[in-house]
């Protein structure tokens, strides 16, 4: 039987190992070809596991992460019947995504955008999946009226975006994707994947979602929050839209030692605004190093970068334990290259890789 999966980076556990039996490689290893935190978890969030690691390794999570909920609900200013809970954004979008579209379904996407949303609707619903090129020429970013000329010639039953997007690193702002959704015809479902928006300082449309019953809102706390290893996320819909949704959640949708990390980063905003601040800078810093590989514009913890060398750019920073994120297909394939920003240290240590 043939396994059919999206591509994603995380080639870095080749030199760790994947029976993590030898995790101390860890600190040799530089994993700029996923998008995780280069900073660690709020200390806040390691002290209480540290404290209660035991028991939260032992017990069973409450059944629907109804504590989780209620923090998201305080954290984010929105309703908590509009909040589901999950054990990683992905969990959500392959339990939420086949009840959202209909089997065969027409979807548009952004191109290039985040594999997976391919895979489920694509793949998995045998879906048609539309695309709206981005450009090199434009940075990859949005232009907003040619979107919306696609949306209306096509008629998609779904738009699937990412914001700011993966690998592009490009924001759409705020006000211009409300805009946007204003105009949209009423058939279509909008997600937006925010995943790395909290690296922008952008305000999120979680508060649109509770309002729009077509629009719906991913939000990972894996990137922003350093918690990629619990996998905890959530997904912010209309009540009505919610509701439908809920029973397709499995119980204890998210770990015990995750929804009390997740709990405890959401009540110590102030590390975690500091640590984007200094995200900010190390991208700049980075992008600066690379210059003369002109890196794309980018408002979130990575970047693109275009070279006919590529491969092998990629293959000398294997060889010095520095993992890249490489495409072997689509629009990017063989010419751009993925980096995900780290540490001041492993940031040099990528630069001299690729001079």
């Amino acid at each position: 039987m043939n396994h059919i999966e999206a591509f994603h980076g995380g080639a870095f556990f080749d030199a760790i190992g994947v029976d993590l039996r030898h995790l101390e490689r860890s600190t040799e290893v530089i994993s700029a070809d996923v998008l995780d935190a280069w900073f660690d978890p709020s200390p806040r969030v390691i002290a209480l596991l540290r404290e209660y690691l035991p028991f939260l390794l032992r017990t069973s999570p409450p059944n629907h992460a109804e504590g989780f909920v209620e923090e998201v609900s305080r954290a984010r200013r929105v309703a908590a019947e509009s909040v589901l809970p999950g054990s990683g954004s992905s969990s959500l979008l392959f339990a939420c995504l086949p009840r959202l579209l209909p089997e065969g379904c027409r979807v548009l996407l952004l191109d290039p955008m985040y594999s997976e949303y391919e895979h489920i609707a694509g793949t998995l619903l045998h879906g048609e999946v539309l695309r709206h090129a981005l450009g090199p020429e434009s940075g990859f970013a949005v232009d907003a009226e040619a979107l919306l000329a696609d949306v209306r010639r096509l008629l998609p039953d779904a738009l699937l975006l990412v914001n700011p997007n993966n690998p592009t690193g490009r924001l759409w702002p705020r006000a211009s994707i409300v805009e946007f959704l204003d105009q949209l015809p009423p058939s279509v479902l909008t997600v937006i994947d925010e995943t790395y928006l909290e690296y922008t300082g952008a305000e999120s449309l979680e508060g649109e979602a509770t309002q729009r019953p077509n629009l719906i809102v991913i939000k990972s706390m894996s990137k922003v929050y350093a918690l990629s290893g619990a996998r905890v996320a959530y997904l912010v819909a209309h009540p009505d839209r919610a509701e439908l949704l809920r029973p397709w959640l499995p119980p204890w949708p998210v770990g015990l030692l995750a929804q009390a990390a997740a709990m405890e980063a959401l009540r110590d905003p102030g590390y975690y605004s500091g640590r984007y601040a200094e995200t900010r800078s190390l991208r700049q810093g980075l992008a600066s190093s690379l210059a003369h590989l002109k890196p794309y514009p980018s408002d979130a913890n990575f970047f693109l970068v275009r070279s006919a060398e590529s491969a092998a750019l990629a293959s000398r920073a294997r060889e010095r334990d520095i993992f890249l994120r490489q495409f072997g297909s689509g629009v990017l394939s063989g010419k751009y290259l993925r980096i995900s920003v780290k540490d001041a240290a492993q940031n040099a240590r990528i630069a001299e890789a690729l001079c």
